[in-house]
């Protein structure tokens, strides 16, 4: 067997997690402020003045020509971040075709339905399995397969590992002429199918 890597396969979410744990960190500082500052935890004088400074209340209202243009720029800054954000994280996961190399015609290209359907095939013969879902992951560059097996009620799971290694993903590799596939496996047992009781 390839050795494993401890990195998921996949679309990362790691800078979306990144960025939700510091906008969550933020808010829940500033609640916790406001909520110190509004029961007179800081005293008494400070929880009576208004959110808005008079003093800055008064210079806005004086200079509108300033702080006006800042505030626009700002709110379209915003926007575009929320909908650069919202499209990446909305967009869906690439099925990338696999290249191989250049040959005499120009380059050479699996197109990534090609590569899953011969996968789908190989790993449908395998032992046990009943249904099986393939697709490509990651880029045309550093390719990797992403399999979902369904297996009968009683299979040995060691033997399904074993026979994906030795007849699906070897044959996937040599195909492709790598020496190693970032691969990731999902097995699902299938339920025995409830008997009645009479």
């Amino acid at each position: 067997m390839t050795a494993a890597r401890s990195a998921p396969l996949g679309r990362g979410t790691g800078f979306e997690r990144g960025v939700l744990t510091l906008v969550g960190v933020l808010a829940l500082l500033a609640g916790i402020g406001g909520l110190a500052v509004g029961s007179g935890a800081l005293g008494v004088f400070r929880s009576q003045r208004p959110v808005l400074d008079p003093m800055f209340a008064q210079w806005a209202q004086a200079t509108p020509l300033v702080w006006l243009p800042v505030a626009i720029v700002g709110g379209l800054v915003l926007l575009v971040l929320g909908g650069w954000w919202v499209r990446r994280a909305l967009r869906p996961e690439a099925r990338p075709d696999v290249r191989l190399g250049n040959g005499e015609g120009g380059e050479l290209t699996i197109t990534a339905g090609a590569l899953t359907e011969a996968v789908r095939r190989d790993a449908q013969e395998v032992t046990g399995v009943t249904k099986t879902r393939v697709r490509t992951v990651g880029s045309p560059r550093d390719p990797g397969l992403r399999l979902s097996l369904s297996l009968e009620e009683g299979t040995d799971v060691r033997q399904v590992w074993a026979e994906l290694d030795d007849r699906v993903l070897s044959r996937a590799r040599r195909a492709l002429g790598r020496e190693a596939l970032r691969t990731s496996i999902r097995l699902h047992l299938d339920r025995a199918p409830g008997r009645r009781v009479r």
